[in-house]
């Protein structure tokens, strides 16, 4: 008898035992594999992603080749300042890229006498140089009023040394040597552009130029 009552009591203890497990008397135990998938959020959704597998660098893209067309380059000279303005400005207008380069003038070596504060002072100078028998000489108005009296104009400064030493012997000791820079006379125009535009367009340009001279520009 005591053996039937310790048997159904282990097996009424059993049945206690699984409804527990399975929650039927409340929470349950958060471990069971029901209630880990119950707390996956959207657990259908998930997927595995593989591995990112570093590779080898991608070569860089060759640059793209240009396609833009070299510039003629031509330069015009043996103009006169005006016409070397003309020329720019019709160039420009014609489409072209114009410089203007003006040609340098080398520096001249005056024997002058300088300073004198107005002109009767000049012409007083003047008459005393004829009587020391200097013929040739130049007046220039300065300014303010003031006048030079120019009596020589030497490529080299010992060419002008030596006129001045000559009218020192005649007594003339007021002259001295002054070096001049001198504005350009003379300009060259450096004309660029596509060759279909510009070699095209350059006779039509210096046509109104009879002493123009066309060289190609220096590499």
């Amino acid at each position: 008898m005591a053996v039937r009552l310790i048997f159904f009591l282990l097996v009424f203890a059993n049945l206690i035992f699984f409804a527990w497990s399975q929650g039927y008397f409340g929470e349950g135990d958060p471990n069971r594999e029901p209630d880990r998938l119950n707390q996956q959020l959207q657990a259908e959704k998930l997927r595995l992603l593989p591995s990112a597998v570093p590779g080898p660098t991608p070569a860089p893209a060759p640059p793209a080749a240009s396609n833009a067309e070299d510039l003629a380059c031509r330069i015009v000279g043996g103009l006169g300042m005006a016409n070397a303005e003309a020329l720019k400005v019709a160039a420009l207008g014609a489409g072209a890229e114009a410089q203007l380069m003006p040609q340098v003038e080398p520096t001249l070596y005056l024997v002058v006498i300088s300073d004198l504060p107005n002109a009767a002072a000049a012409e007083k100078k003047a008459a005393e140089l004829k009587r020391f028998g200097v013929v040739e000489q130049e007046t220039v108005a300065l300014d303010g009023g003031r006048q030079e009296i120019i009596l020589g104009r030497l490529p080299t400064e010992a060419a002008a040394r030596e006129a001045l030493a000559a009218l020192n012997k005649r007594g003339i000791k007021s002259a001295r040597v002054d070096p001049r820079d001198q504005p350009p006379v003379k300009a060259r125009v450096e004309l660029r552009g596509t060759p279909a535009n510009l070699l095209q367009r350059l006779p039509q340009l210096i046509a109104p130029y009879a002493d123009a001279s066309v060289t190609d520009c220096a590499k």
